[in-house]
């Protein structure tokens, strides 16, 4: 009889993992956030993103099949370019907006 045949049916085979393994998943989407991910990051609606999207203002996405995915760095960048110094305006008295 072969090793596996003289196994004890109580005994689980163990599978083949190291115990640092993480799952196949994050492997291969490791640096990129889901669509609901971003939304929670930001404190945002995910419709938000969608209209984003749509108006074409918002973060670059990659689409597999019907699951949207966002590069970090590709966000991070995204921010930085939207980054600017707010200056404070003149305010004028007696403006009422009508020119003369």
């Amino acid at each position: 009889m072969s090793t596996l045949q003289q196994a004890s049916p109580q005994e689980p085979i163990p599978p083949f993992s190291y115990p640092d393994d993480k799952p196949i998943v994050r492997l291969v989407l490791e640096g990129y956030l889901r669509r609901e991910e971003l939304a929670a990051q930001f404190g945002l609606n995910v419709r938000t993103l969608d209209r984003w999207e749509a108006l074409r203002v918002g973060p670059p996405r990659v689409c597999v099949g019907r699951t949207i995915l966002y590069n970090i760095q590709s966000v991070r960048e995204w921010l930085d370019s939207h980054e600017h110094q707010a200056f404070p305006t003149k305010r004028r008295r007696g403006f009422s907006g009508v020119k003369p």
